[in-house]
């Protein structure tokens, strides 16, 4: 089951939370739990039954390990934990991908095996491990199995994040019992999911379309199409990925609960480090938490901050897939922020409009090997670019980009359907640059929704909008992770 499929927007959502309040209205907050951990089992089971064993399994021996990490203290339960997350992870991660290398370097031959990623698998487990670090710290743990089971397991954050911490959910679980739900919350929550719908089912969809075709031709590219490809991707990657983190959000919102925000304007940085504050902040928080610092962050001079800076960024390479363009990104990532700390302020001196310019084109550039199947396909696109043969933008992008109105402009604007198809492509891009430029003031800017006047029929026509174009959209990018 997803966030875009009609059983989850007509049927599984509203159905929990009409329950969820009920319950929890008329104080049984016990019983509310039960209901969430059922719908949000029921929710990843739907994926794929299997992977619901290693849901469960992980939960029950993180939850085990924790209670005797708290009660007795032992280090050796903690690196039990670690172990056996970390285990499992590479188990169905990254077994593949040790075995290609092992291959390719030995001469060997063992065989790939035939392994489910379960969906999620990285956050769910980077949040327990989360659990154990901070237990092994001296926190205290007086969750009872069923408040763990239904914050690892909630089914807004399970697939794709945000990844919260246990100490921001759990409390706000218990707190719900004996409310009810307010029209600010709901307000909140409908304005969030329907701009995180929108952001999916129309913009990243589009967007998806031209990448996916754009990767698959690269032969065919010239330079100025292989530019809006890769340009393409990284819009694509931002609507998807913030529009589940805005959809994620907006359900917490209507049950009740606050999850963390994970973009800031990303797009708008001034330097590779100001993008990673606003780019994929819960996993940031989480590398910065219990590795950077942990490492000694930037405590022990600087030949040292930058060797923990390197670590961390090949680390989240890592963490994103099982190959090495995903390694190369991160280092590409941790070189750049390498550069950034050693010139300091000196990168300030240079103009807003160029520092912000070199900023978006590294991080487009780097995107590239995010999304290519190898290191090669990579490199294959950015030298279309980079032989600057620039003409005219391929149809076969401007096809992607095509809606049912294309035909009825060209008889109206008395022009050929290629060349309105070109102008809604050009339009469409336009858009989305402005809008992933623009300040939405996070927290902040949500305490004021109310669905009244133009933000009513706005959120209305958003989803309208989303849920006549459900047919064929395709799963989040990051559930993949």
């Amino acid at each position: 089951m997803t966030f875009q499929s009609y059983g989850f927007l007509f049927l599984f959502l509203p159905l929990t939370v009409l329950l969820w309040w009920q319950l929890n209205r008329r104080g049984w907050g016990k019983a509310a739990q039960i209901l969430l951990l059922c719908a949000s089992l029921f929710f990843y089971g739907w994926h794929r039954l299997a992977c619901l064993v290693v849901l469960v399994g992980s939960i029950l021996f993180n939850f085990l390990v924790g209670r005797g990490l708290a009660r007795t203290g032992k280090k050796g339960l903690l690196l039990l934990g670690l172990v056996g997350n970390l285990g499992v992870l590479g188990y169905f991660k990254y077994a593949n991908f040790f075995l290609d290398n092992i291959n390719l370097l030995f001469s060997t031959s063992f065989g790939t095996l035939q392994l489910l990623l379960p969906l999620g698998l990285s956050f769910f487990t980077f949040q327990q491990i989360a659990f154990l670090l901070d237990l092994a710290h001296g926190e205290k743990n007086d969750y009872t199995l069923l408040e763990y089971a239904c914050y690892v397991s909630f089914f807004p954050c399970v697939a794709s994040g945000p990844m919260a911490f246990h100490h921001e959910v759990i409390p706000q679980l218990r707190q719900a019992a004996g409310r009810c739900l307010t029209s600010r919350e709901l307000a909140q929550g409908l304005w969030l999911f329907s701009l995180g719908l929108w952001k999916k089912v129309i913009v990243a969809e589009a967007f998806g379309a031209g990448a996916d075709w754009g990767f698959a031709s690269i032969g065919q590219l010239n330079s100025t199409t292989a530019l809006l490809v890769a340009l393409s991707y990284t819009f694509q990657l931002y609507f998807d990925f913030s529009g589940y983190t805005d959809m994620a959000r907006g359900i917490g919102r209507m049950l009740g609960l606050r999850l963390p925000d994970n973009f800031d304007v990303p797009y708008q940085a001034l330097t590779i480090g100001k993008f990673w504050k606003g780019w994929h902040m819960t996993m940031t928080r989480f590398f910065t938490r219990y590795v950077y610092i942990p490492l000694g962050g930037s405590r022990r001079g600087t030949v040292v901050t930058c060797r923990n800076i390197m670590i961390i960024f090949l680390l989240s390479g890592l963490w994103h897939g099982a190959d090495w363009s995903f390694v190369l990104w991160g280092g590409l990532h941790g070189a750049a922020m390498v550069v950034d700390r050693l010139l300091g302020k000196r990168v300030e001196r240079l103009h807003p409009v160029l520092s912000w310019a070199l900023t978006f084109a590294f991080v487009t550039f780097c995107w590239v090997f995010f999304r290519a199947e190898n290191i090669s396909q990579g490199l294959a696109l950015c030298k279309a670019i980079g032989v600057c043969s620039f003409g005219e933008i391929a149809p076969g992008f401007t096809a992607c980009f095509q809606l049912p109105l294309t035909s009825w402009l060209s008889r109206f604007l008395v022009l050929e359907p290629q060349r309105v198809a070109l102008g809604m492509t050009l339009l469409f891009l336009l858009f989305a640059f402005l809008f992933c430029l623009q300040e939405r003031g996070g927290a902040k800017k949500e305490e004021r929704v109310a669905l009244q006047g133009r933000t009513g029929v706005l959120c209305g026509l958003l989803l309208f909008w989303s849920v006549i174009s459900l047919t064929g959209v395709t799963q989040f990018l990051y559930s993949e992770f």
